[in-house]
């Protein structure tokens, strides 16, 4: 049987005026051969070859719900089918998992619409960097688009740690107007820590209870197809290409003024490219159908997640090599620090003392007047307290003198100077 190649050969030399006899010299096929395919030109097809029965063939629909359930190590699912029976070895468990890899990365994601109301998407974005005093920070963009309207609430913060995440959740309800029925996620640590050998999912115990308090469920992606969350991330994308691009900012919480006029006069006032609908008239019909707010308080942060602070004599709290103010009714008081959405957040007992834009530099002071405002001053006269020293181990010994020596010295050296020295 030949190939088509030879074929192609032997008709390519009979055009070429070559006889049976030359090609068969040439080619060292019989001329009743070459005859032969020269009267039916056409290439032998072949059928498929039979598949081999493999060791791994009656646990296919085993695999298949595990890797489903977001479990494609190699190691653990041969583990799991040990334990089944499975009497092959590693490398056949790695060769059949190989293509389905390949798979979960260009396999087609089917777009479904979600009800009003139903479901919303979150996710942060990279969106660049802002310079300070201790070097370039970076900037995080914060995006929840709802599902069936395309309503987007668009925030950046200096970091994505968990107190900013869930602050920024509840600013996008109060912008949206109520909470959707769920809300799906990739896979950060401050929704999921992880999944366990048996597929199940480990949730982050703060973040699961700020959902209950809320009443919305929380989803994630399946692994490896963090593509089912388009909307947002096509939300993110939208941040970066129509809001940043050109843009300029004095500082953070300029760049976030900006976006917040923005989301609101551009982003949530265009056409939507797939649903063809005016996103604030969708948004209009979608609000009633949200879980309302209310005046409900904001979700209670758990203490582990505040750094404490004594307030110093003088009315400041010191974080992060700067000072800010809070009433000096709390002086020498251990207080709560926790920075949020840019902002310093400074509690006692559960109530709020004082909130500062947070610096980005270092040594520098942030007032309120009105915190340091009836200051009350000491007692007058002199304090038997500046009759006292400290004295740290090891150091020299310091004769202690009453300050009055100190002054009538001064005042002699002062009259012999023809000056007059004042402590006042």
């Amino acid at each position: 049987m030949l190939g088509g190649g030879a074929l192609e050969e032997i008709i390519e030399m009979r055009q070429e005026g070559l006889s049976v006899k030359q090609i068969g010299r040439l080619t060292g096929l019989d001329r009743k051969t070459i005859r032969k395919y020269l009267r039916k030109p056409q290439t032998p097809q072949y059928g498929p070859r039979a598949k081999r029965p493999s060791k791994l063939d009656p646990y296919e629909a085993y695999i298949e719900r595990r890797l489903k359930a977001g479990v494609w190590n190699a190691a653990v699912l041969l583990r799991e089918l040990k334990e089944q029976g499975y009497s092959g070895g590693y490398s056949i468990l790695r060769v059949r998992l190989s293509p389905r890899r390949k798979e979960s990365t260009v396999a087609a994601v089917r777009r479904f619409e979600t009800a009003p109301g139903q479901q919303a998407q979150v996710d942060w974005g990279s969106v660049g960097d802002v310079e300070t005093t201790e070097g370039d920070k970076p900037l995080s963009g914060f995006v929840m688009t709802l599902g069936f309207s395309r309503a987007m609430f668009a925030d950046i913060a200096t970091n994505e740690r968990l107190p900013t995440f869930l602050r920024m959740h509840e600013e996008a309800f109060r912008q949206l107007g109520g909470v959707p029925r769920e809300i799906l996620y990739d896979r950060p640590k401050t929704v999921l820590l992880g999944v366990d050998e048996r597929g199940e999912l480990s949730w982050n115990k703060t973040f699961l209870d700020f959902a209950g308090y809320w009443g919305f469920r929380p989803r994630v992606c399946q692994g490896y197809r963090a593509q089912t969350k388009g909307k947002v991330e096509s939300g993110v994308k939208y941040l970066k290409g129509n809001f940043l691009c050109g843009r300029d900012a004095t500082s953070v919480e300029d760049l976030r003024s900006q976006v917040r006029v923005w989301t609101a006069e551009v982003a949530n006032q265009r056409t939507h490219g797939t649903t063809g609908r005016v996103v604030a008239e969708a948004h209009a019909e979608e609000k009633p159908h949200l879980q309302p707010v209310g005046t409900r308080p904001p979700y209670p942060l758990p203490e582990e997640l505040f750094e404490t602070r004594r307030v110093a004599r003088d009315s400041y709290v010191s974080y992060h090599a700067n000072r800010y103010s809070v009433p000096f009714t709390a002086v020498g008081k251990d207080v709560e620090v926790k920075e949020v959405n840019g902002k310093l957040e400074i509690m006692l007992l559960g109530e709020r003392l004082a909130e500062h834009p947070v610096c980005q530099g270092k040594r520098q002071v942030v007032t309120v007047a009105e915190h340091v405002a009836g200051i009350p001053l000491g007692p007058c006269g002199r304090s038997k307290q500046k009759n006292q020293i400290h004295i740290q181990e090891g150091a020299p010994e310091v004769e202690v003198r009453d300050l009055a020596q100190y002054e009538a010295a001064a005042a002699e050296a002062g009259k012999a100077q023809g000056t007059e020295v004042s402590y006042a």
